[in-house]
């Protein structure tokens, strides 16, 4: 065994005690955000034999931010309390401590040192569609700024499905994007119509930032960095 492969082995066993959600002192869940954290732990940080190093520190950085979030109860989903409507009551924000699919990639990517909310903001839709208001982009908008901040090839799902690497971005841009994190999972905002359950308050309730299977979904592009 080299040493490379000690050292990734050692980390690989030692970061998912970093991320696992903290267990509820009672021996059941009483509230719905010890709820999440309980399904959480079944989806734990794929720090934990990610499928493949994310090709760059930086996406590792990005991957890292999202998981933190998804494990956090405080950060749930929303799309932001002006595009509420009766039938989707959003309160807050989306742009922290909720995010929306498409804000969450935003701000992870951004915080881990890619431009892409200030190449949003030189988009034209960024007037053109919310006339400035709106802090990050949309599923639709994610690969055009991708291709000004630099370094990020686009390939089709059905030639890539199968060789996923940590930090890639899927998406369907009509619909939801999410950040594939390795062993076939995703972190992904999904709103609180998930399978796990979730509220229009403020905060996760279930699984509205969670981790889900990469698979069988109606992904249609994938994202990667391709610049070391």
């Amino acid at each position: 065994m080299n040493t490379s492969f000690k050292k990734n082995f050692f980390l690989a066993a030692l970061l998912p005690a970093l991320f696992l959600p903290v267990p509820a002192s009672d021996a059941g869940c009483s509230s719905a955000w010890e709820m999440h954290h309980a399904a959480a732990a079944a989806y734990p940080s794929p720090s934990i034999g990610s499928d493949t190093a994310a090709p760059d520190s930086r996406v590792e950085k990005a991957v890292l931010w999202a998981i933190g979030i998804a494990n956090n109860p405080s950060h749930g989903y929303s799309q932001g309390a002006e595009n509420a409507t009766s039938g989707s009551p959003y309160t807050g924000s989306r742009e922290g401590p909720d995010y929306d699919c498409s804000s969450l990639v935003y701000h992870a990517f951004n915080q881990a040192g890619f431009p892409i909310i200030a190449a949003w903001q030189k988009n034209p839709a960024f007037y053109g569609e919310y006339n400035g208001q709106q802090e990050t982009g949309d599923a639709d908008t994610i690969w055009q700024d991708l291709q000004v901040v630099g370094g990020f090839s686009k390939y089709s799902w059905d030639s890539v499905k199968n060789s996923l690497m940590r930090g890639d971005i899927l998406c369907d841009p009509q619909h939801h994007v999410a950040i594939y994190i390795g062993n076939g999972k995703t972190v992904e905002a999904r709103g609180v119509n998930n399978p796990r359950g979730g509220d229009w308050r403020t905060g996760d309730q279930g699984g509205e930032i969670d981790f889900y299977e990469a698979q069988g979904r109606s992904w249609k592009e994938v994202y990667r960095c391709t610049q070391n």
